[in-house]
């Protein structure tokens, strides 16, 4: 199976184990009479989150839903924040970005992020934005819109020393969205601050895990038209051997707190009747990891590429113990097969089987 496939299912996979854990943190909503109600909220991807609000109040395991419709808003303590609006015909809660002359407003459905502007009594309009490939006379061209360049020409005439700027804002993304409004505000208002509610995060975020632990091999026939097994190093079917190696779990920005990419590099010797070799294993998975208590369950699914170039499917299921404030006992197991033709989640083959051991170190 292409590796591209692969991602993409180890995307999906890790986007339904993200929605399935509940993660409640301090916040409040706020009611349709303007009151407030203070508890925890539970906190998910950001395509949850436009669409039901958890809330539980403290020291209870009751939780109540809201919809849009049942209140104004919610909000993370010192984090994010989401207004209930009416978009495209229904209301979705929008998370607010910035507060000001002009208000920002985000969120994420199955067709991808979306961007919306609100000024006074206009109500929220979405910032159009495309690009991709296009054929002209079948030689293909990068298109770019700039449709959402003309809506800010607009909303912003007023400032008519931003046009340059306007014009060379590129891709609408938080950064320079709410960038944009903010010196707007500055500008055309002079008695009060904008209020920036987007929660702060960092650029990226790197783990570093220590391994080590014992593999075991399974020789194979994986190709019709030649017999032979996949690392070509002899008989060494079902014999433990060491194992070890670093692993880097790098935090992917505005998917979601609990979402890694794993990777890294694993080394291992076998011996067998044809002499003493070296394995090097890369893997590139998609990972999910529960951020809260000390035992904390992880789940990852993608490739493993070995030297010299062989590709295969891998799962790997684990706990992460918390030790240390950053410090934790990583306990991993993983599973390396041949994926079924009609069923990338179904092993064809077992390639291998490995149990490791570690610290891994948040940074």
């Amino acid at each position: 199976m292409k590796i591209k496939g692969l991602l993409f299912l180890g995307l999906l996979l890790t986007e339904g184990l993200v929605n399935a854990q509940t993660d409640f943190r301090p916040g409040y909503l706020i009611k349709s009479n303007g009151d407030t109600l203070i508890g925890e909220i539970d906190y998910r991807g950001d395509m949850l989150m436009g669409e039901v609000c958890r809330f539980k109040t403290k020291n209870t395991d009751k939780e109540t839903k809201y919809s849009p419709y049942d209140i104004d808003g919610y909000r993370f303590i010192q984090s994010k924040y989401f207004v209930s609006k009416e978009v495209n015909g229904g209301k979705i809660f929008l998370e607010f970005l910035i507060k000001g002359q002009i208000n920002i407003y985000f969120f994420r459905d199955t067709q991808g992020d979306h961007y919306l502007l609100e000024k006074g009594s206009s109500g929220v309009i979405e910032i159009p934005y495309e690009k991709g490939i296009r054929y002209r006379d079948n030689v293909p061209y990068f298109y770019e819109s700039t449709r959402h360049i003309g809506l800010f020409n607009y909303y912003m005439q007023d400032a008519p020393e931003f046009q340059k700027r306007i014009a060379n804002i590129g891709e609408p993304k938080h950064k320079n969205l709410i960038k944009l409004a903010e010196d707007y505000h500055n500008i055309v208002c002079k008695d009060s601050a904008c209020i920036i509610y987007e929660k702060k995060l960092p650029p990226i975020k790197l783990d570093i895990e220590v391994i080590g632990g014992i593999v075991s091999y399974q020789t194979l026939s994986v190709n019709s038209d030649r017999n032979y097994d996949y690392l070509n190093y002899g008989n060494y079917s079902n014999k433990p051997f060491f194992q070890s190696g670093i692993l880097t779990h790098f935090w992917i920005p505005r998917t979601s707190e609990k979402f890694f990419i794993r990777t890294g590099l694993l080394y291992s010797t076998v011996h067998s009747n044809e002499g003493k070799a070296s394995i090097y294993k890369i893997p590139i998975q998609f990972e999910y990891i529960y951020p809260k208590n000390i035992i904390r369950p992880k789940f990852a699914f993608g490739i493993n590429i070995y030297s010299p170039f062989y590709q295969s499917c891998a799962f790997m299921g684990g706990v992460n113990i918390k030790m240390h404030r950053s410090v934790y006992l990583a306990i991993n197991y993983d599973i390396d097969f041949n994926p079924a033709e009609n069923f990338a989640l179904f092993p064809k083959s077992i390639l291998s089987q490995s149990i490791l051991t570690g610290l891994l170190i948040m940074l």
